[in-house]
């Protein structure tokens, strides 16, 4: 199954179907359940019959299959997950939804539609036609999940005599349970949150990803999310939210911008300088803001490690001086500064105004005490670190933006456009395309308790979700009324877990071991003295966990293939090497908040047509090739294939070609379709 004569048939493919839609490049989904036997063709679905579950839910069963495709075994219940505590691995699904609460969301999901259907009708915008079943399966999965479905899975809804409504219902529910839904939710918060393995210097910020992922699992209340990230203290692998404000360590204005813009949606980083030109923050109201954070510090408890260690330092100056000696206590006292590192508050410390400030309203060199500029001003108390009192401020109910900008976030999420563009530049004059759309998704997200999945249930329920994509340039200076969501190209992690849904049985088997198991053997602690050996025993028992004898490298070492390492994105090191596919074909450095991108490129062509995945597709053992090999005609191959890459039938025109290809061409072929599929824009687009 080797590509041949391949520019002649991607180029037939480019021009001849009526669903390949025009834009670049980017792909699919992933499976979230084990698959069975190799799908070919669609096949009879036999009477709905519920089925319990373990968790108590009731789910339909289909001749012997779930929703998604796999065979109906019994499963793990809900799995309660305490954030705070610490273990090897995280827990195998998340929490489910309450099945309590559907009822009320398909009720809060058709108000929805009707203020939209208003919207349009006032505004002379015709919304799209509905979905049909494998359109509306694909997109879910590739929203929800991450991932394209399997042609099995596609079949198996599409096929299923359960009322379209209720199906669909059911399917929203099935995916916001899986795992697959926090994998793609971490992706998704690990561009705006700029989460990285490693901070400079080379401290291990891995442990704040797997609590970020612990969240989103356990279903965390957005505002206790937030405001733990916001007031956390200590040690990263002791309170790992404290990653937060490690991500900017020492910098503590750039900190307070960036919290802004996450969580309040307004830019003020211009104010820190002057009086903002294009909105009303003032500079002087700029420090007020950052009197509260100004006295963190990254140090916190330096002293108590500098005791611990005395002894060890006092034997590395006697040790005699070599090259060879300078390096290693080189190496020994940067080790030491990473157990420095915790976060807390200097109580005494004052913020002045710079020495240049220039306004009526203030004197160089002024002391600055901590005020807010819209909401109610918190309570300052003496025994309450201001770091607290700014978080409560930030995500109080009474704040006027914060329940707006996670709302007007997860409805860009899902629609691909915000009712607020863009989603964290929000100013006293900024307009909102459906105002009463706006108030009612903000007192929804209060009633679910801030839970971002409710939330997203809501939304996924709607009719105004479940139209067709709508193919036309938008004007982003314009209002978008919703007539349908928006065509998007896939992110560069929705395309890599595509590829290893065809390539992998299971791509959710692998999980990455948690980083704090190697943060708490590099750990000293205060109230113990260490020596210059115990120090050296630490580094040492550091580096080889780390080391290729280390579990996780023993693990990667099974799971990859021409030095690429397939499991899920979010599994992977973040973010990963300027080289890696993920890099090309989007995944920022995590520089800047949502520096992502899903601009097309040279580069990424070249990598679709001769890039390692790109091929392992095509060798004995992957999903797509046994299934494939499976299929006893020519006709049920292709069928197949494009059930398997584009989660569809393929037309006559599509079968034509393709057979024509295969007669001619034998088992190579069958290679150029995989491949010549792949680099569709078809496939790399969410309709």
């Amino acid at each position: 199954m080797v590509p041949s004569k391949s520019s002649r048939f991607v180029s037939i493919f480019f021009g001849s179907s009526r669903h390949l839609v025009a834009c670049v490049v980017v792909a699919t989904l992933l499976v979230s359940l084990p698959r069975t036997a190799p799908a070919q063709s669609d096949t009879k679905s036999s009477n709905g019959s519920a089925t319990k579950q373990a968790d108590g839910s009731s789910t339909r069963n289909m001749g012997g299959q779930m929703m998604d495709g796999s065979s109906s075994r019994n499963s793990a219940g809900p799995v309660d997950i305490d954030s705070g505590s610490v273990s090897a691995y995280r827990p195998p699904r998340p929490i489910q939804l309450d099945p309590e609460l559907l009822g009320k969301a398909l009720e809060s999901a058709s108000r929805i539609d009707e203020m939209i259907d208003q919207g349009l009708k006032e505004n002379r915008v015709r919304p799209e036609k509905m979905t049909d079943d494998y359109e509306f399966v694909r997109r879910t999965y590739l929203d929800i999940s991450g991932t394209i479905p399997t042609g099995r899975q596609a079949v198996a809804f599409a096929r299923s005599r359960i009322d379209r409504e209720e199906k669909r219902t059911l399917l929203v529910d099935q995916l916001l349970n899986s795992r697959g839904y926090v994998s793609h939710s971490f992706n998704f918060w690990a561009e705006i949150l700029r989460l990285v393995d490693a901070q400079r210097g080379g401290l291990n910020l891995r442990p704040y990803s797997d609590w970020v992922k612990d969240s989103i699992a356990s279903d965390m209340p957005y505002d206790q999310f937030v405001y733990q990230m916001l007031s956390a203290e200590g040690r990263v692998w002791e309170n790992p939210p404290v990653g937060y404000t490690l991500r900017d360590r020492d910098m503590t204005k750039a900190n307070l911008d960036n919290t802004m813009r996450i969580f309040l949606g307004t830019r003020i980083g211009c104010a820190q300088c002057h009086d903002h030109p294009f909105d009303s923050w003032t500079q002087k109201q700029f420090y007020e803001l950052a009197a509260f954070v100004h006295g963190t510090s990254s140090r916190h408890n330096r002293g108590a490690i500098d005791k611990a260690t005395a002894t060890a330092r006092d034997q590395m100056k006697s040790l005699p001086k070599s090259v060879e000696t300078d390096a290693r206590t080189s190496r020994l006292r940067r080790f030491i500064d990473e157990s420095e590192i915790w976060i807390g508050e200097r109580r005494n410390a004052k913020l002045k105004l710079p020495h240049d400030y220039q306004y009526d309203n203030g004197k160089p060199g002024e002391v600055i005490k901590p005020k807010v500029s819209f909401g109610q001003m918190p309570k300052i108390q003496k025994d309450v670190p201001l770091r607290t009192t700014f978080a409560t401020w930030v995500t109080s109910p009474d704040n006027p933006r914060f329940a707006v900008t996670i709302a007007n976030r997860l409805w860009k999420r899902t629609f691909g456009v915000g009712l607020i563009e863009p989603v964290d530049d929000m100013t006293d004059a900024t307009d909102v395309s459906n105002q009463e759309l706006l108030d009612f998704l903000v007192d929804e997200l209060k009633r679910v308790g801030y839970r971002q999945r409710e939330f997203l249930r809501i939304l996924y329920n709607t009719k105004a979700y479940q139209r067709k994509a709508y193919m036309e340039d938008w004007d982003p200076n314009e209002p978008y009324y919703f007539p349908g969501p928006v065509l998007r190209r896939m992110t560069a992690q929705q395309l890599w877990d595509s590829m290893l849904t065809l390539t992998l049985a299971d791509p959710d088997l692998y999980q990455r071991p948690r980083g704090d198991i190697y943060a708490k053997l590099a750990a000293i602690n205060p109230g113990r003295s260490y020596s210059l050996n115990d120090i050296q025993q630490k580094y040492d028992a550091v580096r080889r966990a780390e080391g290729r004898d280390g579990e996780e490298a023993k693990l990667n070492k099974v799971h990859s293939h021409q030095g690429y390492l397939l499991v899920r994105a979010s599994e992977m090191r973040q973010p990963q090497r300027p080289d890696h596919f993920l890099r090309q074909f989007g995944q920022s450095d995590r520089t800047l908040i949502s520096g992502n991108s899903v601009d097309g490129h040279v580069p990424q062509i070249l990598t679709m047509f001769n890039g390692p995945i790109s091929h392992k597709l095509l060798y004995e053992g992957t999903v797509i090739y046994d299934e494939v090999a499976a299929a006893s005609t020519l006709k049920d191959k292709v069928d197949v294939i494009f059930l398997s890459i584009l989660t569809r039938h393929p037309t006559r025109l599509d079968q034509r070609l393709a057979l024509s290809e295969m007669n001619s061409e034998g088992a190579a072929g069958v290679g150029n379709l995989i491949w010549s599929l792949l680099n569709t824009r078809e496939f790399m687009f969410i309709q």
